[in-house]
């Protein structure tokens, strides 16, 4: 705000930026400036501004969006006309706020204002880097087809039907349903009915309101361990009592649940690709888990972590595929499979299951951006995302030997690394030799130092850890980068 000596004193308001892409009109933003001008103190009573043309003239728009501003400021009693045609601030009341208190060491690292579930979710401690090349859950995306998904949004928007624009179903625009009920039989041999599927914000979304849906707070619910910690805090904000359930090389041990907390509410499983340890669950160990839940009532959450990326021709089924009570809930996501930043997925359960979903979402979270939507059921339906992942299955195979061989070469006494069929991670299990002096803590810290951040597997755990290791992510490694990257770790591990 500045003062123009050759009007008298009279005040400018060159200052606005005006935004032509906002919705908000331009007399609106031009009076929201002068509103918050006013309010804060600095146009005291009595102030003159400039004549509605040398406003208009500064900042580039008609004299009517001023006059305009002028009027409704007029209107609320900020402004007033003087002798002359002159405009001038009026005298306002402003509310007195109480003096802000300076922050001391105790008020700005508390969080006593937080709900306990929130602090809960804050205070876990999880050390992670997704920019880093052996980020576990990052794919890579440089080969993504982006000119074909560019095409498909500009052909799906540019004359969408009414239904997509303005009252699109909470669980998600139907012919993506039906997409992807196509796309599960056909990549997973899931065989669903769109009526079965709804479109979330990804899986954590789908978990989250899942969790909300299912749990009261202290449910006891059966969380893998070690276990996708991401999970775990949307149980948390759930209000959720985690009873953690060891994995063994045939997966979750059902029968230590069973002892542990028989009457659980939920299991959250990632029975085809667990993480973070890789390993699949058997037969005999998924028909325990639905024979429990079937005869307690209880729910089981299936996340489908990553196995879409299967480096051997075998595919385990999912849990869902042998549910035959309706108590599975399947989810899966896009994100990883295309591009993180989409954060679309879906989930696959019971039609009761379903519908009541829907009518809960549509008070909460309403529905997933359906801009995304429209393209993504012509990306499918034209067959794109099944022939980027026979590519990317590829690439990632590749990726994963390259890591592997790395790892058996330069750390064979140290490191037990078994080969997983699947996903975008390996966990490098510690040797006696290498856990007797070190902990995967301490290696993950050196890996930082040296630019290769890697997770330490102890982080993993709910409970005490009993094995430690390395989670070696390969999703955005160039395979030629695995031996050297590997070697500058080998060689700080063996200096510490």
């Amino acid at each position: 705000m500045a003062r123009d000596g050759a009007t008298g004193g009279r005040v400018s308001v060159a200052g606005v930026g005006l935004d032509r892409g906002s919705d908000l009109p331009l007399y609106q933003q031009v009076a929201a400036h002068l509103r918050n001008q006013i309010l804060d103190g600095r146009l005291s009573a009595g102030t003159r501004l400039l004549g509605s043309r040398r406003l208009a003239a500064e900042l580039g728009c008609s004299r009517a969006i001023v006059l305009t501003a002028f009027d409704l400021l007029y209107s609320e009693g900020y402004l007033r006309s003087v002798p002359r045609g002159g405009v001038e601030v009026a005298a306002v009341a402003r509310a007195s706020a109480p003096p802000v208190p300076a922050p001391t060491p105790s008020s700005t690292a508390s969080d006593d204002w937080l709900s306990q579930r929130w602090r809960s979710v804050l205070d876990t401690r999880y050390d992670f880097d997704l920019g880093s090349p052996f980020s576990t859950g990052t794919p890579d995306v440089s080969g993504f087809p982006f000119d074909v998904w560019s095409r498909l949004l500009r052909q799906t928007w540019a004359n969408p039907p009414r239904s997509a624009c303005v009252d699109m179903s909470p669980l998600g625009w139907q012919p993506l349903r039906e997409a992807t009920a196509e796309y599960l039989g056909a990549v997973r041999g899931l065989l669903c009915r769109p009526d079965e599927v709804a479109i979330t914000s990804a899986s954590s979304g789908a978990l989250d309101l899942c969790c909300r849906m299912l749990l009261d707070p202290g449910d006891e619910v059966w969380v893998e361990e070690p276990g996708f910690i991401e999970a775990r805090w949307s149980l948390k904000a759930a209000g959720a009592k985690l009873v953690p359930v060891p994995v063994d090389e045939k997966g979750l041990i059902v029968s230590e649940g069973i002892r542990r907390a028989p009457n659980a509410k939920l299991a959250v499983v990632t029975p085809s690709h667990q993480f973070p340890l890789g390993v699949a669950m058997n037969l005999e160990r998924r028909q325990e888990l639905l024979q429990w839940a079937g005869q307690h009532g209880a729910w089981i959450i299936e996340d489908d972590y990553n196995s879409e990326f299967r480096h051997r021709d075998s595919m385990t089924a999912s849990l869902k595929s042998l549910d035959r009570v309706g108590r599975v809930v399947y989810l899966g996501t896009f994100s990883k499979v295309m591009l993180p930043s989409m954060r679309i997925g879906y989930l696959v359960a019971s039609r009761l299951f379903t519908e009541a979903f829907a009518r809960g979402r549509a008070r909460i979270d309403v529905h997933t951006a359906g801009t995304t939507q429209l393209a993504l059921a012509e990306f499918l339906r034209q067959g794109h995302l099944l022939r980027y992942l026979r590519r990317m299955r590829k690439v990632y195979a590749e990726r994963q030997a390259a890591v592997l061989d790395a790892l058996r070469t330069l750390m064979p006494d140290e490191l037990e690394v078994p080969p997983t069929p699947a996903g975008l991670h390996l966990t490098a299990l510690f040797r006696p030799v290498l856990e007797g002096r070190i902990t995967d803590r301490e290696v993950s810290r050196l890996s930082r130092a040296s630019g290769n951040f890697i997770q330490p597997l102890s982080q993993c755990y709910l409970g005490e850890p009993d094995r430690q290791g390395l989670l070696v992510g390969y999703g955005r490694l160039d395979a030629k980068e695995a031996h050297p990257r590997l070697a500058a770790i080998a060689a700080a591990l063996r200096s510490a």
